[in-house]
C-alpha cells in the first residue's frame, strides 16, 4: 500500500494545475527552439501525472562492466522515493531504458534514442561514454527530454544546453588530480595509453598539463603525438613496446574495458604493475586476472567513496551492483535531484524539473538533507533545501554541473579489486 503525505499530494496538484493555466495563456506560433541551447521550455507539458524517466545505458559494448553502479544507482533511488510517497504522491515510473552500446555500431544508438522519444520521458539518465551523449543529444534534446549523466566526464559538455546535466565533475578535475597523484609518488616520466575519443584525449590533456607544469614529462602517448588507440581494441602488444621503449617512471592507461586486454601485455613485457595508474573507465576489479597481479596499482575516479552501508543498499536494490560501484552515487544523485525539482516545482513535465533543479542542488542555500523523505518533508513546509547528495558534490553551476567535486583514490589489493585509500576536492 502506497503512503504519501495528502499535503504533498494537494499541494502539488495545486501548482501543476496553476502551471497549465499559465501554458493555455502563453501565446502560440513561436519560432522553433535553438536545438544547440534550448530553451527550458520545450520539454512535454505539465502534468500532475507519476514522474517518468528513462535510462541510456551500455547493456553491451566497451562500456558495458559499467552499467552495474549505475543500474543500481536508479532502482534504489526510485525505489526510496517511491516508499517516501513518490513525486505528487505518484510513483515514479522507469518508462524505458535503452542501451547505448558503443560507437561499433551506431545503429544500436539510433534505435535507443528512437525508443527514448517514443516512451516520451521527461528525463533519461545517460549516456555513460561522452561520445554517446555527444551522439545522442540532437535528437534527445530536440524531443524536449532532460538528460543526465553520471559519468561524463568530457570538458566540451560543460553548459552545452539546457536540458543537459551532470553529476559528476569534468575530465579537468580528475586528470589534475591523477597527474598529482602520479608525481607526489615519485614519478617524474610518464607514458600514457589513451584511447582515442573525447574521454581519452580530454583526460590524457589535462593528466599531462599537471604533470608538465611540475616539471614532469610525457613519454609516450603525449598531446599530438598520434599515439591514441581506436575505442574497442583488443590487442596492445605494439603500444606498449613503444611506450616502454621510453623508459617511464609510471604508466597511465585511460580507457574502458581496453584495459583489459592491456594489463596483462605490460605484465607480459615484464612492466612493474605497482607503478601503473588506472581511472574511472577502468578502475573496476579484475578477477579474472592471476592473484596478485594489480597488487599496489592505483587509480581514480570522481565522486565520494561508497560506504559499507550504501553498498549494502545498492546490492539489496540491484544485485548485480557487487560487480562494479562506480557511478552508483552519482547516478543515484540524479534520479533524486530530478524527483526533488518536479516535486518543488509542482509538475512532473521537463520545463518544471529544470526550472528547478538547481534551487534542489542547493545554489542558493537552503536546509541541508540526504534523503528524500527528508527532503520532501522540508518542501511540504515550504522550505528552501539543498540535497547533499551520495556523490559529495556541490550545487549545480551555471555550466549545470557540480561546483565542487571529490575524487576518489583506490589502491588494489591482492585479490586485484580497487579499495579506497582516501579522496580529494577539487
Amino acid at each position: 500500500m502506497k503512503v504519501y503525505s495528502k499535503k504533498a499530494a494537494s499541494a502539488f496538484a495545486l501548482m501543476a494545475g496553476a502551471a497549465l493555466a499559465l501554458s493555455a495563456c502563453s501565446s502560440g506560433g513561436a519560432a522553433p527552439a535553438d536545438t544547440s541551447k534550448p530553451a527550458a521550455d520545450s520539454g512535454s507539458e505539465a502534468s500532475s501525472e507519476a514522474l517518468r524517466i528513462g535510462t541510456l545505458l551500455p547493456q553491451t559494448g566497451s562500456l558495458e562492466h559499467l552499467i552495474y553502479g549505475p543500474k543500481a544507482g536508479v532502482a534504489l533511488a526510485v525505489k526510496e522515493i517511491n516508499e517516501a510517497g513518490g513525486v505528487g504522491g505518484n510513483d515514479v515510473e522507469v518508462v524505458v531504458e535503452a542501451n547505448e552500446h558503443d560507437p561499433t555500431d551506431p545503429t544500436i544508438m539510433n534505435k535507443s534514442v528512437d525508443e527514448i522519444i517514443k516512451a516520451n520521458p521527461a528525463f533519461v539518465l545517460g549516456a555513460m561514454g561522452t561520445g554517446n551523449t555527444n551522439a545522442a543529444m540532437p535528437k534527445v534534446t530536440e524531443a524536449g527530454i532532460l538528460m543526465g549523466s553520471p559519468s561524463n566526464t568530457g570538458i566540451a559538455l560543460a553548459g552545452i544546453n539546457d536540458l543537459y546535466f551532470r553529476t559528476i565533475a569534468s575530465d579537468i578535475i580528475q586528470g589534475r588530480a591523477l597527474g598529482n597523484l602520479i608525481l607526489q609518488d615519485g614519478n617524474a616520466k610518464v607514458a600514457v595509453l589513451a584511447q582515442n575519443n573525447d574521454y581519452g584525449k580530454g583526460l590524457r590533456d589535462n593528466l599531462q598539463t599537471t604533470v608538465e607544469e611540475a616539471g614532469g614529462e610525457i613519454s609516450y602517448g603525449a598531446t599530438g603525438s598520434g599515439e591514441e588507440f581506436p575505442e574497442a581494441q583488443t590487442t596492445f602488444s605494439s603500444e606498449v613496446t613503444a611506450a616502454l621503449a621510453t623508459k617511464p617512471d609510471a604508466i597511465a592507461i585511460v580507457s574502458y574495458v581496453e584495459a583489459k586486454q592491456a594489463i596483462p601485455e605490460l605484465a607480459a613485457q615484464d612492466f612493474d604493475l605497482s607503478k601503473l595508474y588506472l581511472v574511472d573507465g577502468n578502475t573496476v576489479p579484475y578477477p579474472e586476472f592471476d592473484a596478485g597481479l594489480l597488487e599496489g596499482a592505483q587509480g581514480t575516479t570522481p565522486g565520494r567513496t561508497v560506504d559499507d552501508a550504501f553498498e549494502k543498499a545498492l546490492v539489496a536494490a540491484s544485485s548485480d551492483a557487487s560487480k562494479s560501484l562506480n557511478f552508483a552515487p552519482e547516478a543515484y544523485d540524479a534520479v533524486m535531484l530530478v524527483a526533488l525539482a518536479a516535486q518543488k516545482g509542482g509538475a512532473t513535465d521537463t520545463d518544471t524539473i529544470v526550472k528547478n533543479l538547481h534551487a534542489v542542488s542547493g545554489d542558493k542555500g537552503g536546509d541541508e538533507c540526504s534523503t528524500y523523505a527528508d527532503c520532501l518533508a522540508l518542501l511540504e513546509d515550504g522550505k528552501e533545501i539543498h540535497y547533499l547528495g551520495k556523490a559529495g558534490g556541490g550545487p549545480l553551476n551555471a555550466d549545470n554541473e557540480p561546483s565542487t567535486a571529490l575524487i576518489g583514490i583506490y589502491k588494489y589489493d591482492a585479490e586485484n579489486t580497487p579499495v579506497a585509500v582516501g579522496e580529494i576536492e577539487g
